[in-house]
C-alpha cells in the first residue's frame, strides 16, 4: 500500500513471536507470522539482548519482503528505540545491529494492551478468540461455535451454571470473549459442542493440516488445544478412516491370505516350475537372463544362459532340448505372468502336449516359490565364482548347477541328483577314503527296493517341511474375508510404473476398488479380480496378500478433502463410470433428426466422492484427455 507517498509495510514483533501484516492505518491484516524457540544461551541474557534478537530473526526471516522498502515496525518494548545509545555494546549486538541498519524503517511503540494477536501465539492460551479473529476464520468459526453452544444442552447448562456464580462449575469451565474453555492445571482448551462440522474442522487441523501423523499424536494435538466427550474416540476413527493414510503409508501388518503351499507331485518328473531371472549383466557371448527349470518333486534344476531379446520360439527349443529330451513331458508347469509364457504361441505348444500350464495370479511370485528361491540361490553362488567385471557369468553356470543339485536339500533330506538320477554324483571328496557301503547295481531287485524306499522317505520329510512352514508363517498371517462389491486397496508395486515417478515417494497403494470376482474357493488364499481403471493395462487378478482393507466412516461427512497437487494445474483422468445421451431438439422440416450427442461421466484420479464426478461431452474429452 502507499502512505506517505511510501511503499509500507507494517511488522509486529513479540519476544519469540512475530507477524507481518498488511493494511489500511491501524487496522492490519496479518498476512504471515513465524514463531522461533528462544535459546537457552538467549534466555540467560538481558531482556534488551532478547528483545533486540527478536527484532533481529523477524527482519532476517522476512528479508525478502523488507529489504529496500521503507516500513513501519511496532513493538510493545520501548527500550528498543535507544538501543544504540548504549556506552558498551556486546559482539552480538554489535552483529545484529549491523545487520538491523540494512533496513529503512520506522519502530513505533505499541502498548502490550494492544499487541494481543503477537502475545497469544506465545503466551496466552485465553487469547485464542483474537487470535482467529484476526486470521479471518475466526468471526465464522467463533459465531459458529456460539450459536452451536445455544443448540447443545449440555454446554447451554454450563454457561447458565457460570452466569450463575456455580463455584463448582468456575473451578472447571471460562468464558472468554463468548468461548467456553475447560480450565484445569492452568491449561484453557476450548470446548467443541456436538456439531459434526465444527469437530471435523478442528480433527482436521489437529490430523490433516499438520502432517497426517498417527493417532497418538493427532491425540496429543487436540488434548492440549480442545476438548469434547468422546474426543479420543472420535480422533482414532478420523486417523483410521484418512484416505490420505490408507493410501500413502505401509503397512506393518502380515499380509492377508493364510500359507497354502502347492502339493506335493505324486511322482517323478510330473511336475516342475518355471522362471527367468535378469542377472542385470550381459555376457561376453551377449547373455543376460537365466532361464531356470526345477522339478517341483525332486528339487533338481537346470540353469540355462539366454539373450535378453529371446523370443517364445527361442524359449519353447530351450526346454525341449534341456529338459524334455532327457527327461521327458512334465504333467504340469508352474510359472508366473512373463509375457513369453502368457503367449498364444508359448499356449499352443503346451496344448500340443497335452500339458496343463499352471500360472501365479498376477504380481504373486510367492506362488511359484521353488523357482523364485532357486533365483536366490544362484544369485548367491555366482558372487562366489565369477570374476569381478561379473561377463563370465553364464560360463559358472554348470558349475553352479552341479553344485546345487549334488547339495542335500532341506525339503527332502537327500541331494537332487539321488533322487532325480538315483545316485549322488562323485566329487573329490569322495576318493580320500574307501567307501563304507557297496551300492547295489542298477536294475537289480536291491536297487529297485532301496529306491523306493527313498522316495518314501523323501515324501515324508516334504510334508514334515510343509507342515513346518505352514505352522511358523500362519501364526501371524491373517484369513482373507473379502466379498464381492467391497472396496480395498491395491498396493502400488503390483501396478506399471510411470516414466520417471519414484517409487519411494509415490503412494504405496492405489484405489479404493471394487471386488468382481474370487477366483478359486479356498478362503485361506484366494484370488481376486478387481474392477481396475481402464488406463491400467495390468492383469486384473491379485492375490489376498497384495491388497489391503479400506476402512470407511460415515460419521464425518464434512472431513476436508485433501488430495495430492496436481501437475501444471491439470488432473488425471482416474475412469469413465457412466454415459448418457443428451437430448436433441426435433427438426422442424421434415429432415432426419440428429444423432444424440453423448456424454461421459468422468471420474478423477484421487477423486473418491462420487459428488467430485463430472459430465464432459466426447468432443472436450478428446480435446483435454486425448
Amino acid at each position: 500500500m502507499l502512505r506517505g507517498g511510501h511503499p509500507t509495510e507494517q511488522l509486529r514483533v513479540a519476544a519469540g513471536t512475530m507477524l507481518v501484516g498488511a493494511g489500511d492505518g491501524k487496522k492490519l491484516r496479518p498476512i504471515e507470522y513465524m514463531s522461533k524457540k528462544m535459546p537457552s544461551k538467549k534466555l540467560a541474557k538481558s531482556t534488551n539482548e532478547r528483545e533486540l534478537y527478536a527484532l533481529y530473526q523477524a527482519l532476517v526471516h522476512w528479508r525478502h519482503f523488507l529489504l529496500g522498502r521503507f516500513f513501519y515496525l511496532r513493538t510493545d518494548y520501548q527500550t528498543l528505540k535507544w538501543i544504540k545509545t548504549q556506552p558498551t555494546l556486546s559482539d552480538a549486538l554489535k552483529r545484529w545491529i549491523e545487520v538491523i541498519d540494512q533496513y529503512d524503517f520506522k519502530l513505533e511503540y505499541l502498548k502490550g494492551e494492544y499487541n494481543k494477536v503477537a502475545d497469544a501465539l506465545s503466551r496466552r492460551a485465553d487469547y485464542l478468540g483474537a487470535l482467529v479473529s484476526d486470521f479471518g476464520v475466526s468471526d465464522e468459526v467463533t459465531q459458529s461455535l456460539v450459536g452451536a453452544y445455544q443448540e447443545n444442552p449440555v454446554t447451554m447448562d454450563i454457561i447458565r451454571k457460570l452466569q450463575a456464580k456455580d463455584k463448582a462449575t468456575e473451578s472447571e469451565f471460562v468464558m472468554v470473549d463468548g468461548l467456553l474453555y475447560l480450565d484445569k492445571a492452568g491449561i484453557k482448551r476450548l470446548v467443541i459442542p456436538s456439531s459434526e462440522r465444527l469437530r471435523s474442522l478442528f480433527l482436521g487441523e489437529c490430523h490433516d493440516a499438520t502432517g497426517h501423523f498417527g493417532y497418538k499424536k493427532t491425540s496429543v494435538n487436540l488434548v492440549q488445544r480442545f476438548w469434547w466427550p468422546g474426543m479420543l474416540d472420535d480422533a482414532e476413527k478420523y486417523v483410521e478412516t484418512c484416505q490420505v493414510c490408507q493410501r500413502d503409508k505401509p503397512r506393518t501388518q502380515a499380509p492377508l491370505g493364510l500359507l497354502k503351499p502347492l502339493p506335493i507331485p505324486a511322482g517323478l518328473g510330473q511336475s516342475v516350475s518355471m522362471d527367468f531371472m535378469d542377472t542385470l549383466v550381459t555376457s561376453k557371448s551377449g547373455k543376460r537372463h537365466i532361464f531356470v527349470i526345477i522339478s517341483q518333486f525332486t528339487k533338481y534344476a537346470r540353469l540355462v544362459a539366454m539373450p535378453e531379446t529371446a523370443r517364445t520360439d527361442h524359449v519353447i527349443k530351450l526346454f525341449k532340448d534341456n529338459w524334455v529330451r532327457d527327461f521327458g513331458l512334465p504333467k504340469t508347469i508352474v510359472s508366473d505372468r512373463d509375457v513369453r509364457f502368457t503367449s498364444e504361441l508359448w499356449k499352443k505348444t503346451i496344448e500340443q502336449i497335452d500339458n496343463q500350464l499352471q500360472m501365479t495370479s498376477g504380481n504373486h511370485p510367492e506362488a511359484n516359490g521353488q523357482a523364485e528361491q532357486m533365483n536366490k540361490v544362484v544369485q548367491h553362488l555366482l558372487r562366489h565364482y565369477i570374476k569381478p567385471d561379473q561377463d563370465d557369468w553364464d560360463e559358472q553356470l554348470p558349475l553352479i548347477a552341479s553344485l546345487y543339485n549334488n547339495v542335500v536339500h532341506s525339503s527332502t533330506g537327500v541331494s537332487s541328483n539321488q533322487l532325480h538320477l538315483g545316485w549322488t554324483l562323485r566329487s573329490a571328496l569322495d576318493f580320500l577314503l574307501p567307501e563304507n557301503r557297496p551300492a547295489a547295481t542298477p536294475g537289480t531287485l536291491e536297487y529297485g527296493v532301496q529306491y523306493e524306499k527313498l522316495l518314501q522317505e523323501a515324501v515324508e520329510h516334504m510334508k514334515k517341511a510343509q507342515q513346518a512352514m505352514i505352522a511358523s508363517e500362519n501364526q501371524h498371517r491373517r484369513q482373507s474375508s473379502f466379498q464381492v462389491g467391497e472396496r480395498f486397496w491395491v498396493k502400488a508395486s503390483e501396478l506399471g510404473q510411470e516414466f520417471r515417478i519414484s517409487c519411494k515417494l509415490m503412494s504405496q497403494y492405489f484405489g479404493p476398488w471394487e471386488v468382481l470376482d474370487i477366483v478359486g474357493d479356498e478362503m485361506d488364499g484366494p484370488t481376486y479380480v478387481i474392477r481396475v481403471p481402464g488406463h491400467l493395462h495390468t492383469y486384473p487378478v491379485f492375490h489376498a496378500s497384495k491388497l489391503a482393507p479400506f476402512a470407511e466412516t460415515h460419521q464425518f461427512p464434512s472431513r476436508r478433502s485433501v488430495l495430492p497437487p496436481t501437475m501444471d494445474g491439470q488432473v488425471g483422468i482416474d475412469d469413465i463410470v457412466d454415459h448418457r445421451d443428451m437430448p436433441v431438439s426435433k427438426p422442424l422440416g421434415r429432415g432426419r433428426p440428429p444423432k444424440p450427442k453423448r456424454e461421459y461421466l468422468v471420474r478423477f484420479k484421487h477423486h473418491t466422492d462420487p459428488k467430485e464426478d463430472r459430465w464432459f461431452t466426447r468432443q472436450e474429452l478428446i480435446e483435454t484427455a486425448p
